[in-house]
């Protein structure tokens, strides 16, 4: 054997074609053949004992730039798509820019009207053509707001996400700080339910500066795709600087999509709430605990720059109609970059303000805003 050869030569056509490019274009063919059958059948109107005869078993997606990705998709949901392609790993882009999808594995599609079917499917342009243990079912594509990967189990409903940040120094100055948030998410076809914690806490020259937690519990129900209502949501905050051993805020409300655009999301809501606080010291005179009703303003909004680039935006303010001193607000900005498929590099401002602190025993006045800068490594499961 000359020393030149290959000793493992790629094998390829008559017409020196890698068999493996070959076989790719011959599975694409056949997929756009089923997606045009398809398309024709429509035009002509489908029968009630019609099928669909599918190109591949594979999930293939077409963009509108007119290449073929081969995988599985993972989920679609909030205008994107999480797909795990054969050549490229898990990859999120925008819906937007799926021309079309081949689909022969069994998901769930969730269309407005709180419609949701089972089965396997086709999406072309407009339409989103499903074969379900009934027979095939045809819906308006402008009226699909997710897909879930699989048949309904619980496991697929469930997401978690972990970050953390660290610093420290030593020397003429000895001070540290600790960050820490998680979620736990689970969406399934009309609902998203969510538990979160922020913690911080922090020391300078072997005195402790920061302790704060911060707990969030809230269920939303989507009704359609502007409307959404929250029968259950609070926040739990503890902050010893705040002069606050415990603030409750549950309430009740509703939201809408003022507009959701493969760039941009921006929702507007409000509720109704009960507020118990608990300061940790007083001064004479001031009632502890304090029990108030409050009337809350939310607003949130998500830029997406690229596919790995985002900035996410929230502000919540709680007017205590009863003792509007008391009125409170938070905000938080939130700007990542993933770095993997599970990790994402973030860099996180919030801000935290009480309109008027009661004094405390000692007659000290906590001050009204807390600000915090957090750089931070987050990992992402589900």
């Amino acid at each position: 054997m000359s020393p030149d050869a290959p000793t493992d030569p790629m094998k390829v056509t008559d017409e020196g074609v890698p068999i493996e490019a070959t076989e790719a274009s011959e599975a694409v063919g056949e997929v756009e053949k089923a997606m045009e059958k398809v398309e024709e059948d429509i035009e002509e109107g489908l029968p009630t004992d019609f099928t669909i005869e599918f190109g591949d078993t594979y999930d293939w997606l077409r963009l509108t730039s007119g290449e073929w990705l081969k995988g599985e998709i993972n989920w679609m949901r909030d205008k994107d798509i999480e797909f795990d392609s054969d050549k490229l790993d898990v990859i999120t882009f925008s819906w937007s820019k799926v021309d079309q999808l081949h689909s022969p594995r069994i998901n769930i599609y969730v269309f407005e009207g709180k419609i949701d079917v089972t089965g396997r499917a086709l999406v072309t342009k407009d339409k989103v053509i499903i074969e379900t243990a009934d027979g095939v079912e045809s819906y308006p594509r402008a009226e699909l707001l997710a897909i879930v990967e699989g048949e309904p189990r619980e496991r697929n409903f469930w997401s978690t996400r972990l970050s953390a940040g660290l610093s420290a120094n030593a020397g003429n100055t000895n001070q540290g700080q600790l960050n820490m948030h998680w979620d736990l998410a689970r969406r399934d076809q009309r609902t998203r339910s969510r538990i979160g914690y922020d913690g911080t806490f922090g020391y300078s020259n072997q005195e402790q500066n920061v302790n704060r937690h911060l707990g969030i519990v809230d269920v939303t129900v989507y009704y359609s795709r502007r409307l959404f209502f929250s029968p259950v949501s609070a926040q739990f905050l503890n902050d010893r600087f705040q002069n606050l051993k415990l603030r409750a805020t549950p309430g009740a409300g509703a939201g809408v999509h003022v507009f959701d655009t493969k760039k941009v999301e921006w929702d507007l809501g409000g509720a109704l709430g009960y507020q118990y606080i608990r300061f940790l010291s007083t001064a004479a005179g001031v009632e502890n605990p304090q029990n108030d009703g409050f009337i809350s303003f939310r607003t949130y909004a998500d830029f997406d720059f690229t596919d790995d680039v985002e900035l996410k935006i929230e502000w919540l303010t709680n007017v205590v109609y009863t003792q509007i001193r008391l009125t409170n607000h938070i905000g938080r900005a939130n700007f990542s970059v993933e770095v993997t498929d599970i990790f994402d590099l973030e860099a996180t401002f919030n801000f935290f303000r009480t309109e008027r602190p009661p004094p405390r025993a000692d007659g000290t006045v906590p001050e009204r805003n807390d600000y915090q800068i957090i750089v931070s490594l987050a990992l992402e499961i589900g």
